[in-house]
């Protein structure tokens, strides 16, 4: 693979990214505004066994807002390695922030603003600093890092600690 290509895929993973993350904040301005106008037309909630949020355009519409964002996250981690493209969902929590902000008339306090400064600083430090992935070619690269005692370990510790968690 060139180095162009590899720049190009790396910034194609960051804003696929980052536009997951707009994504899927966004759906949940669009579906609690939706939910926020059935309110005030006086629908019956769906706990209540009312259905009208089924016929609510902007609930779909942030449904659908989901789903792309889910499809772009995926996408993100095939064109840049895993460590670049998780850390950048912590950007959901400021645009989270901002939109609600904007779109539903919600303030931050103080905590809430330094929570945002420090998931922009945290997710420039791990994309700045992430390691270069390792490709593997073929399956028996494939089966000796499979066989690779820390990978071993780690996999033992979360098989036992999702057993734990399921029967206890």
């Amino acid at each position: 693979m060139s180095q162009g290509r590899g720049k190009y895929d790396f910034h194609m993973g960051l804003g696929l990214a980052m536009s997951s993350s707009i994504f899927i904040r966004g759906s949940f301005i669009l579906k609690k505004k939706g939910l926020m106008r059935l309110a005030r037309k006086g629908s019956m909630r769906a706990g209540q066994g009312g259905h009208a949020y089924l016929e609510e355009w902007l609930r779909w519409a942030g449904l659908l807002s989901t789903g792309a964002g889910k499809v772009a996250n995926f996408a993100a981690c095939a064109f840049a390695p895993a460590t670049v493209a998780t850390p950048l969902g912590a950007l959901s929590v400021l645009v989270s922030a901002i939109l609600s902000s904007y779109f539903l008339n919600e303030r931050l306090n103080l905590h809430g603003k330094t929570g945002c400064l420090l998931s922009i600083l945290g997710s420039t430090v791990m994309v700045i600093h992430a390691p270069k992935e390792e490709e593997t070619e073929t399956l028996n690269e494939m089966s000796h890092k499979l066989g690779d005692p820390g990978f071993v370990v780690f996999a033992t510790l979360v098989v036992i600690v999702s057993l734990i968690l399921i029967f206890v």
